[in-house]
């Protein structure tokens, strides 16, 4: 008799245990999707009131990515550039991709050619 009435208690647990789970991730995804949308909203704001919106700032500077273009221009290899410059090969790799993109983000945060 006993074993049946822990039984149905560890069933009851599991279920209200399953339920507050799934309520709080249903919340957490709420949030996080709250968030990105706060987030778009000032962009936007920013963007239609003429302030600058300049995205993330770059990781290398003027002097790197001209290293970068011209070991990439050389058939260096990425590894290879990425120990050379001191950068990561994932930026290495967004460079190669988009030079014209990489060379607009230093130029909206000022830095000159």
């Amino acid at each position: 008799m006993g074993w049946w009435l822990q039984a149905l208690e560890a069933g009851t647990q599991k279920a209200v245990r399953d339920a507050l789970i799934a309520f709080m991730a249903a919340t957490a995804q709420a949030q996080a999707e709250a968030t990105k949308e706060a987030q778009r909203a000032g962009i936007e704001l920013a963007k239609t009131k003429g302030t600058a919106y300049l995205g993330r700032k770059p990781s290398y500077t003027r002097e790197q990515l001209g290293t970068v273009k011209d070991l990439l221009g050389k058939g260096t290899g990425v590894t290879e550039v990425a120990k050379t410059t001191g950068l990561t090969r994932a930026t290495i790799y967004r460079i190669k991709d988009d030079p014209t993109n990489a060379e607009k983000a230093l130029l909206s945060w000022g830095q000159v050619g």
